[in-house]
């Protein structure tokens, strides 16, 4: 045992020493100084035990980047075959709206605790509002297929799942007897904190990881709740796929809401709600921007669908009741107005809500929920916020204009390569349910394949998917500059907005199809022990204010910036030559 244990020290003292050896040849770059090199250092040593932990656990037998490829790439969709200009003869757009809970019902009994994924301590015991999966099944009369837009309640859904619903989707569809002609699926995680864990990143995983030494890797997320979220999310999709009637689809957008007077920024907002917590630059989403669908059937109900890059962050992590967190009491207050409702989430990178705003307009309606339920107390901000957006949303309906008939989805698939943390340790392990692949061509020897997209509806309207939480100003622009960035360097890739015809609105799904973490500027990641050895946030340091960095902590790597915009830039070019 004791020789054991030697052992093992001694290994992982030489992959300290390496990984510090290799760290220390930052030294010598002209836009370090003695800040920069002590962190790639000691980020160094971290990552050398990372790896030497990696080590000891089995890896599960991934295929090779070529061999993926070869395989075909199951359950995975290109969309509409061919772009279309102008709207079919006499076509008319079908929408058809699902949603399940995938709460399971040992929460909803008392009987189960589960973890949550935001926070990594935090186990819920009962419900307060729901964790939903939500579904629309679209469609532009042109004879070109179904695209299905999915949100669900949760921090994030990894790729390999994403495509275990599909094809439980398309399984229950042929059970059926319906052939589909579904030519996308693209499911979008809200984000929300205080929800059960759909992705496995959190207290569970470093369970896992010592469980593995002693009985093999397995999924870091609980595995009953996995069957239950595939199960319904499934479920949502096929129930929107067959509930498609013909109507009409509208657009709006509310007033902007980031007025963010305290750094600096001063914008023509009326609400300032939303904040950047990382950059202190223009450059992201200020609006709901809504969709709205009316039937032709006076009877049914209409349907709106929101997308902003925000995070649902305002419950408290103390709190033990799952909650959904502002999302749900937006819906809440439109399905009260008669309405179906989904919640997109967007570029929301470092952006987070503002909670400490005042909101008065809703203000007394918060107040009377509470008294009837004392036990919504603790989340009272959650419900104030929510109501208000909602109010906002409700208000801005009359400005709202018709799109249409036309829909035009390209889907690709792509490959971001792994570097040395927790993510990716958690992706190569097995622990996650990422599409992971061996790849020689990465530092760490692996790799995922993950999908991106680019979508127009309508003449006007684009938007794109990204794979995980996207930093809006990679897309918008007004990147950081090579002054101000941890690396000195310039960011090169233009804006992918500004690829677009100009005249067009471009919205961002992200989170979709995959949570390969946070997609940061190349030029401005660093070892997520930056923060915690120099107290980053904001302070001036040697060549400049730093930014924080925490975000590392949960990412591919410092290439999944450049990467995802190189890719989105190309879907982009290609859709407008």
């Amino acid at each position: 045992m004791k020789k054991s244990i030697s052992s093992f020290i001694a290994m992982l003292l030489v992959f300290t020493m390496l990984f510090s050896m290799n760290a220390s040849a930052f030294i010598g770059k002209e836009h370090n100084g003695a800040i920069t090199a002590v962190t790639d250092i000691l980020g160094g040593i971290i990552d050398g035990a990372i790896t030497f932990l990696g080590m000891l656990t089995r890896n599960p037998d991934h295929p090779t980047v070529e061999e993926y490829f070869a395989s075909g790439s199951e359950n995975f969709y290109e969309g509409t075959k061919t772009f279309i200009d102008e709207a079919a003869d006499g076509a008319k757009w079908s929408l058809g709206f699902g949603k399940e809970s995938i709460v399971p019902d040992d929460l909803r009994d008392g009987t189960k605790e589960y973890y949550t994924g935001g926070y990594f301590t935090q186990k819920v015991n009962g419900v307060l509002d729901d964790q939903k999966a939500v579904a629309i099944a679209l469609n532009d009369g042109s004879g070109r297929g179904t695209t299905i837009f999915a949100s669900i309640d949760g921090i994030g859904v990894n790729n390999g799942d994403i495509r275990a619903i599909r094809a439980a989707a398309e399984q229950k569809l042929k059970a059926k007897g319906i052939d589909s002609d579904i030519n996308a699926i693209n499911i979008n995680a809200t984000h929300c904190h205080t929800v059960i864990d759909t992705q496995g990143i959190g207290l569970d995983l470093l369970l896992e990881i010592f469980k593995s030494f002693f009985l093999g890797a397995d999924r870091s997320m609980d595995n009953d709740f996995l069957e239950v979220m595939i199960d319904r999310a499934s479920d949502a999709i096929v129930e929107a796929y067959m509930n498609t009637e013909t109507g009409s689809l509208f657009y709006f957008e509310t007033v902007g809401m980031s007025k963010d007077e305290a750094n600096g920024l001063y914008l023509d907002d009326e609400y300032p709600y939303i904040i950047n917590k990382r950059y202190y630059t223009e450059g992201f989403q200020h609006c709901f921007a809504c969709f709205k669908f009316v039937p032709d059937n006076e009877k049914s109900a209409a349907t709106i669908f929101t997308n902003i890059g925000a995070h649902p962050t305002v419950v408290d992590e103390e709190t033990s009741l799952l909650s959904s967190d502002f999302p749900a009491y937006m819906e809440e207050k439109i399905n009260a107005a008669g309405m179906n409702f989904m919640f997109i989430q967007g570029a929301q990178a470092p952006v987070s809500v503002d909670k400490w705003q005042e909101m008065p307009e809703t203000a007394g309606e918060v107040e009377a929920k509470i008294a009837a339920n004392p036990t919504a107390a603790d989340y009272k901000t959650a419900i104030h916020i929510g109501y208000e957006y909602a109010r906002l949303i409700l208000e801005a309906q009359d400005k709202a204009k018709e799109i249409e008939p036309i829909l035009n989805v390209k889907m690709t698939e792509y490959v971001v390569q792994l570097e040395t943390g927790l993510f990716a340790y958690g992706a190569t392990e097995g622990f996650i349910g990422t599409t992971t692949v061996k790849d020689s061509s990465s530092e760490t020897g692996y790799s995922v394949i993950t999908e991106a997209g680019y979508i127009e509806i309508g003449k006007d309207i684009v938007l794109l998917t990204a794979p995980g939480e996207i930093v809006p100003q990679l897309i918008y622009g007004n990147v950081i500059s090579a002054e101000e960035s941890y690396h000195g360097t310039e960011w090169t890739y233009e804006a992918t907005a500004s690829l677009v015809p100009e005249g067009k609105t471009v919205l961002v799904m992200g989170l979709c199809n995959d949570a390969i973490g946070y997609i940061l500027p190349d030029n401005d990641f660093a070892h997520f022990i930056t923060d915690t050895i120099w107290d980053m946030d904001g302070a001036d340091k040697v060549f400049g204010p730093y930014h924080r960095h925490y975000e590392e902590l949960l990412s591919a790597g410092s290439k999944a910036g450049s990467t995802t915009v190189k890719v989105l830039n190309e879907l982009v070019k290609n859709a407008n030559p």
